[in-house]
């Protein structure tokens, strides 16, 4: 369980009025779920440790990999304190619907980061969009990752499913761009930053093709979850991707669990990223210039009272 300050801020003030001296802070232990291996939230999450560790006396922070679905479940049911989300799938298990089975609670939003996009990197140049699949190899992460209900959603917007498919991969990224590299795989989805370090090292490798989806499969996949919206791989991202590639795609969050975590630990952590969150752009670039107005952009999941106090102190909200 997360272990709360036995002082409060207003104690430890009255303690410095009367010439007390201050009890030393009492530890605060989180475990931070963060991504998988090759992904974007695994740095991230080791950077945003750093952070907090560093802004935030007492604070342990304990790195544990995950997904975006399973960050959900695990910050909703107490087996962690804090994680990476995304936007869509938040949305999701607020309300109960697939792939939660039921709603989840004690989910609270800290922030958002940056967007993430649905990315389809192929070796075989004759692709122009997901309905040349069929009877191809797929790969994309493991199952109970949001990138691989967007895979699903993606080839269903296209008219297809996996037993359309020769042969479909789950692994990490990392193991993802091995498998086009040796042509194991002829395409690969995966939703993450752009640009990803993976998919920078497959481009620097060889000559890859990123499809564009379609208007028609966007407003299918739009008409089934709120949460994505249109995004744009801008030209240059990649080496030999000379002209813009339009995606799909949505933010990238933190949550916090709303009842384990107090209101001055989430004020604290919301403080800390607010003061030192541009540091975080030597991982992800666009976080270089991230604001706190950036932060408390409103996407339909609550802010943590803590979070919203620190926002309000910064002038954001």
């Amino acid at each position: 369980m997360f272990k709360k300050p036995t002082l409060s801020i207003a104690a430890l003030a009255l303690a410095g009025s009367l010439g007390m001296t201050a009890a030393p802070a009492v530890a605060e232990d989180i475990v931070f779920m963060t991504g998988p291996a090759g992904g974007s939230w695994y740095p991230l999450g080791g950077a945003i440790k750093n952070i907090l560790e560093a802004e935030v006396p007492g604070m342990s922070v304990t790195i544990r990999p995950g997904a975006g679905l399973i960050n959900l479940k695990g910050v909703s049911g107490g087996k962690a304190h804090m994680g990476f989300s995304l936007v869509m799938s938040a949305v999701d298990g607020l309300s109960g619907k697939p792939p939660f089975e039921e709603k989840l609670s004690d989910i609270c939003n800290l922030g958002s980061l940056y967007n993430n996009f649905l990315q389809v990197p192929t070796t075989d140049f004759s692709f122009n969009s997901a309905a040349d699949l069929k009877g191809k190899k797929l790969v994309t992460l493991p199952r109970g990752n949001t990138t691989e209900v967007g895979a699903r959603a993606l080839l269903q917007a296209a008219g297809l499913s996996y037993d359309d498919m020769e042969k479909v991969n789950f692994s990490s990224i990392s193991d993802g761009v091995n498998m086009l590299k040796d042509g194991q795989a002829d395409v690969m989805m995966t939703i993450t930053s752009v640009p990803n370090g993976s998919l920078l090292d497959l481009t620097n490798s060889r000559k890859i093709k990123f499809l564009s989806i379609t208007d028609e499969q966007f407003a299918a996949m739009k008409k089934e979850n709120a949460g994505w919206g249109r995004l744009t791989i801008p030209a240059n991202t990649y080496p030999n991707q000379t002209e813009p590639v339009n995606i799909a795609g949505f933010p990238a969050h933190l949550i916090l669990n709303c009842s384990t975590v107090s209101e001055e630990s989430a004020y604290n952590i919301t403080k800390a990223l607010i003061k030192r969150g541009q540091e975080l752009g030597a991982i992800v670039k666009s976080l270089s210039t991230m604001t706190a107005k950036d932060m408390v952009t409103d996407i339909g999941v609550p802010l943590h009272p803590g979070s919203a106090k620190a926002y309000k102190e910064a002038g954001a909200l």
